[in-house]
């Protein structure tokens, strides 16, 4: 036997090595140092090697992703249902990471950025710092950044931010095959670190990729662009098969279709580079790193768009749950709920009369309200927000903490026009935001409840400008965003070192002046020192200090029907709620409590339209305080959420009340036909850590957890996240989803609940499919014998991963809550169907 290689691995934060022995006709692992379980590789137990793993090698495992470099006609393998990707990669935090020329310290934990910090920064955007420009007029226009708007305190900080351009300016050439050179990344972030300004970059390469503007010095690279769209099939097609794709001005649009391999595979090659380069530089530099944004804007370019064939044959995919959306599909659990059984159930629910799927072809204009056109609205709003997952999960894999890697949406301009849902705005298991340019305090607060329900307690504006020249409408819209806690504002932009200046400079703006900057100047003074309001996470709000569902009997009404509906279904999710048909007032007088320290109060519920209307209404939300509107404007629920219906959550903050005695009026508007406007679960609550199921005994009806990192104890250990060698539970697999499965948590004495929160599995890294189940029960008992339903959930919509699903219902007493799944989840790149879970929460 003869040594032949030496190799290495990472797991939970220790490198391991391990040796490589040739002996007759296979290769032979020598066990790594401080593992004994390296050649078992068990159930999403994923290992490997940093070297290319050898030819000729022998695994023996069930459903485990092993990535090499070896080709694999040279390996035998008895491995069910695994995937092999040619590339080098470690193993970083149950993440299979791409190695390209650098090790990621698999230990870095933000220090900035993070959900538990008090800080807000204000990080205008300068994409004018080239390599060749050397340091020293480079850092010259940073320091002026600072004279002109001050560095701001301990709480409010400046910093600044740019772009990655990693499928344009800097990348390589066609000799290379375009891949990505981190030289003016590397730069910029240096930068950072000799002027002590805390970075954000933007993972500009979306429709943005080569946008030439005053303050983008240093020439645009298209070579790559160009050769993409060259390729057929590869980019936005409208209506009449003609392409939407174009140099600048923001129209580098390139079909979304996960079929659409030629773009996908550049893309995720150059993005994971250098989104590389960036968790590396961040684990050196954790105080300066506040995070990355994705893709500006992911949307269609217009409401003809995408008629390419690779979009509408996934479409298709999609609807059936077939080809990859299928049993043996890499997406298989990620299709539609319930999915058309034949081409007569969909022509049933829309309409239409096609002889045969090869027949349907999507709707070439589309009609809001009409149920084909929204069937194909809501596959255009789902495109994007697989393009933001996937996205999302690849930065995750190169290393960069998903906490940290933020949406970056248009702030629904236009639903149909875009398809610009707010569902889109949040990163897979990460943050929200989105692009506000013109807006005032009165629309920012149309937009933040929804964004601050829908992610978690991080989110930014990644373009903010006014647009103004009034001063005060500037002011008071960062004053808002900061009111209600937010993380990040990028002012756009910064141009003190370009001669000709446009109209979003922050100074000498040829429309707008000295005003923007100027009112950065002053609010940084104003707010240097002052904690940001540090919000808690939508899931859990805190303990609750006023149910307006359960007060509902003491409240003033108007209008034509107004009720309480202990099991309200919008999209096939049940959450007790109040009903409010459009024209409705229900009024509340509310005792709210003194809050101290860090303490806030906030309002949360969910809105949606009721299972059962009919189509082509329209609404307008709203919840006023004393008088004062809580959602801005108004939050509008356009036609597509009356055929594609589903829970829209808010959560807004209301601690300038506290020890108050106010009115709270739910109001709705709009058209009263199909107005069947709802409330889910609607109640104040005081910041507080009050989950019942903590660290609580967790009985399962099977595990499959032999993999370190599962096991039905995750479930409760406060992790919700599935991060740092932890990921949850998992039950056996089965060839069918009608199968059952349930766990059950035993909080040790009878409780009085009325949420339970499932945490759907979170450290996929290459897809949507969670193991989620889409039909289950949430049962109590005192004996863990006897059983009493509370809720009934039937065709549950696909979630995505990580995304807390919040089930509310009147409050029950017990000391066991169960959950009993009947149809089972399928789990992208299995064949089979499992029930499972990264963590359960439980409140009062």
């Amino acid at each position: 036997m003869t040594l032949n290689r030496h190799f290495w691995l990472l797991r939970r934060n220790q490198i391991y090595h391990g040796e490589v022995y040739q002996k007759a006709h296979h290769q032979n692992f020598k066990e790594p140092q401080r593992s004994t379980n390296l050649m078992r590789i068990s159930p999403r137990n994923n290992w490997t090697t940093i070297n290319s793993l050898p030819g000729d090698c022998d695994f023996h495992s069930t459903r485990s992703h092993i990535k090499t470099t070896t080709p694999l006609s040279k390996c035998r393998y008895s491995i069910n249902h695994n995937h092999f990707t040619k590339r080098t990669m470690f193993l970083r935090n149950g993440f299979l990471v791409p190695i390209i020329g650098l090790f990621v310290d698999a230990s870095f934990i933000a220090r900035s950025g993070t959900s538990d910090e008090q800080v807000t920064y204000i990080l205008p955007i300068w994409e004018g710092s080239l390599a060749s420009h050397g340091e020293t007029q480079d850092l010259a226009v940073l320091a002026d950044m600072k004279s002109q708007l001050g560095l701001g305190g301990s709480s409010t900080k400046l910093g600044w931010s740019f772009s990655s351009w990693a499928l344009s300016r800097d990348i390589h050439d066609s000799s290379q095959d375009f891949t990505f050179d981190p030289t003016n990344l590397n730069y910029m972030l240096n930068l950072g670190v000799n002027s002590s300004l805390p970075i954000l970059v933007h993972m500009n390469n979306g429709r943005w990729a080569d946008c030439c503007t005053p303050n983008s010095a240093g020439g645009w690279g298209d070579t790559l662009l160009d050769h993409i769209a060259a390729e057929p099939n590869t980019t936005v097609q409208n209506a009449s098969g003609g392409s939407d794709f174009s140099h600048n001005g923001g129209n580098n649009f390139f079909t979304l279709s996960r079929l659409n391999t030629v773009y996908r595979q550049y893309k995720k090659r150059n993005v994971q580079a250098s989104a590389q380069v960036i968790a590396q530089w961040g684990a050196a530099n954790p105080s300066l790193f506040v995070g990355v944004s994705l893709d500006s804007e992911t949307l269609m370019p217009n409401n003809e768009a995408d008629y390419n064939p690779f979009f509408i044959s996934e479409w298709k995919q999609w609807l059936q749950n077939t080809g990859m959306y299928g049993l043996t599909g890499e997406y298989n659990g990620a299709g539609r709920v319930p999915a058309f059984t034949d081409i007569s159930s969909f022509n049933n629910a829309t309409n239409q009369a096609f002889d045969s799927w090869d027949a349907m072809e999507p709707p070439k204009s589309i009609t809001p309200g009409d149920p084909f056109s929204e069937e194909w609205e809501r596959w255009r709003i789902t495109a994007v927000m697989n393009a933001v997952s996937d996205i999302t999960l690849w930065i995750a894999t190169a290393g960069i903490p998903r906490n940290q890697i933020y949406g970056h949406q248009t702030s629904r301009a236009d639903d149909y026009g875009f398809a610009d849902d707010v569902m889109t705005e949040t990163a897979a298991n990460g943050a929200s935001g989105v692009t506000m340019y013109g807006w005032g305090a009165d629309s920012v607060g149309s937009l933040t409840p929804a964004m601050r329900g829908s992610g978690k307690n991080n989110w930014g504006v990644f373009e903010h400008n006014p647009l103004s020249n009034d001063s005060s409408f500037s002011y008071d819209s960062l004053k808002a965003l900061v009111d209600d806690g937010i993380k990040i504002i990028c002012p756009n932009s910064w141009e003190s070192d370009e001669a000709t200046k446009d109209q979003y400079a922050l100074f000498d703006s040829p429309n707008f002046g000295d005003t923007y900057g100027a009112t950065l100047n002053k609010f940084l003074s104003d707010y240097g020192n002052t904690p940001r309001n540090l919000q808690p996470p939508p899931w859990n709000p805190g303990t609750k200090v006023f149910d307006f569902y359960d007060s509902f009997p003491n409240a003033t009404q108007t209008g034509q029907d107004n009720h309480q509906e202990a099991s309200g279904s919008v999209g096939n999710v049940v959450r007790k709620s109040v009903y409010s048909a459009v024209g409705g007032s229900i009024n509340y007088t509310v005792s709210l409590p003194v809050v101290t320290g860090n303490q806030r109060l906030n309002f949360w519920t969910s809105l949606g339209i009721k299972d059962g209307a009919g189509i082509g209404g329209e609404a307008q939300f709203q919840v006023q305080v004393n008088g004062q509107n809580l959602f801005g404007q108004y939050f509008h629920t356009e036609q597509n959420y009356w055929v594609w219906k589903r829970w829209v959550p808010m959560m807004v903050d209301v601690t300038a009340w506290a020890g108050q005695t106010i009115t709270f009026d739910l109001l709705t508007t709009g058209n009263q036909e199909w107005g069947w406007t709802t409330w889910g679960a609607p109640a104040v609550y005081v910041t507080d850590d009050n989950n019942l199921a903590l660290r609580k005994s967790v009985n399962v009806s099977s595990t499959d957890g032999a993999a370190s990192g599962w096991g039905a104890a995750t479930l409760t250990d406060g992790n919700f996240d599935g991060t740092d060698g932890r990921l949850g539970w998992s039950s056996v697999s089965h060839p069918s989803p009608s199968a059952v499965e349930w766990v059950s948590i035993d909080f040790g004495s009878s409780q009085s609940y009325g949420k339970v929160v499932l945490f759907p599995r979170s450290d996929l890294v290459e897809a949507e499919g969670t193991g989620f189940p889409t039909d289950f029960i949430i049962q109590t008992s005192d004996d863990s014998t006897n059983w009493k339903t509370i809720v009934t959930l039937a065709s549950y919509p696909r979630v995505k991963a990580g995304d807390a699903q919040i089930l509310s219902f009147e409050q029950v007493q017990g000391r066991y809550v169960r959950i009993y799944a009947t149809g089972l989840g399928g789990v992208c790149g299995e064949s089979g169907y499992r029930f499972q879970l990264t963590a359960i929460a439980v409140y009062a």
